[in-house]
């Protein structure tokens, strides 16, 4: 492959991420889609895709371009979590969601956003009521062990970024820390804020503000009762 077809690739694919991050998803996909026509194994244009599809929650066609995924490479982590978002939301798939998941994070594994998702997964199938309240049980005491590292990964960090601490302050919120959250999620928007606006994704900045929002009511809950 020549020096100028990769430069046009790695402008392609940096440009379409820029217009994902200024919060332009569909859009956004739209390009993609049309890009992979043409370059159908261009596997970063693929993974881009499957975020701007769990963005929108199309996880019909989430889960064909993470399988495209994985076939393109095995050994990227994220087709397997893409994977694993895809049937966490199906139902009835859970277990299958959780095996993908834990390949991700067999190849990443110490990813939080993976470890999150993966602990929501746990928590699915605790609620399940379905399934024998042992192993119901098991799955509840899975999810808070997942959840203790999450919080022990993120906070040895000396400097960790708005993802990181928005995934923290949703790991306190679930187990009913809303201090805890509340400080976390203030310091993903200053974090956010202070980066380098290439580095600024406007919809974990959306996510950020709705985090926000809900801690602020479970706090007005709390003082309620």
């Amino acid at each position: 492959m020549s020096k100028a077809i990769k430069g046009k690739k790695k402008n392609t694919y940096e440009s379409l991420r820029a217009e994902f991050y200024s919060g332009k998803v569909k859009p956004t996909l739209t390009k993609i889609i049309a890009e992979l026509a043409n370059d159908a194994k261009n596997i970063k244009l693929v993974l881009l895709a499957c975020q701007c599809l769990q963005r929108t929650k199309n996880i019909q066609d989430l889960t064909v371009y993470a399988d495209l995924a994985i076939q393109l490479d095995a050994e990227n982590a994220a087709g397997y979590y893409y994977k694993g978002i895809a049937l966490q939301h199906t139902k009835g798939k859970e277990q299958e969601a959780l095996k993908n998941l834990n390949m991700a994070l067999t190849l990443n594994p110490d990813h939080t956003v993976y470890l999150k998702t993966k602990a929501i997964t746990h928590l699915v199938l605790f609620k399940d009521l379905h399934l024998p309240i042992q192993l119901a049980k098991k799955h509840g005491a899975k999810a808070e062990e997942i959840l203790l590292k999450i919080i022990e990964l993120i906070e040895q960090k000396e400097k960790p970024d708005y993802v990181e601490l928005l995934t923290l302050g949703d790991v306190f919120l679930m187990i009913n820390k809303g201090i805890n959250a509340k400080m976390n999620f203030s310091r993903a928007e200053n974090v956010y804020l202070s980066s380098a606006a290439t580095k600024q994704d406007k919809n974990s900045y959306k996510d950020i503000l709705k985090a926000q929002v809900a801690c602020a009511k479970f706090l007005d809950k709390i003082i309620e009762e």
